[in-house]
């Protein structure tokens, strides 16, 4: 009998830990675009991603420390046009328009003043509208989809701990 609680101990935690395996990491979309309707702009560039279909994956991304406080994007627009366009994950404090001129620098104040509540703030620096939405839920920085990749997951974790639950019940006919 205690080979079998052992047993089963091993299968729940081993299904715990898969289940939970990205659970303490903030995801986001990525993507980084240049110039109008870039594939950063487009619904089903996340809708493909969010599907599992492997050649956009690259657009699903798990936020490693310092970069795990928020997801933001960031649209550069000069004329009308779209100049850049940046999903990602961020530490909350630096973004690319960092790197703009000395002089323009007090425009971004508000910008990064921006709390995570999903609220978009724009600022004209001289030169280009700057945007920026920051927030802290995962993939909340792009079209809310259900990830399928993570019903499958589920199945499987669902599917271990009744396997083992399955051997302990054939275990305890056996005795």
């Amino acid at each position: 009998m205690d080979m079998i609680n052992k047993l089963f101990v091993f299968m729940v935690t081993v299904g715990s830990v898969e289940m939970n395996e990205t659970a303490t990491n903030l995801q986001c979309y990525s993507c980084f675009g240049t110039g109008g309707n870039n594939e950063c702009e487009q619904f089903k560039t996340y809708k493909e991603a969010m599907d599992d279909n492997k050649s956009y994956s690259h657009y699903l991304k798990n936020c490693t420390p310092p970069y795990n406080q928020s997801c933001i994007i960031e649209t550069f627009s000069v004329l009308g046009q779209t100049v850049s366009h940046i999903r990602d994950c961020s530490d909350g404090r630096f973004f690319s328009f960092n790197q703009t001129l000395q002089n323009q620098r007090n425009a971004y104040t508000r910008l990064h003043e921006l709390d995570n509540s999903n609220e978009t703030a724009c600022v004209w620096d001289g030169q280009h509208l700057v945007c920026l939405s920051k927030c802290d839920g995962d993939f909340c920085n792009g079209p809310v989809l259900e990830r399928k990749i993570n019903a499958a997951a589920e199945q499987g974790v669902s599917l271990t701990v009744m396997s083992a639950l399955s051997v302990v019940g054939l275990c305890l006919r056996i005795r």
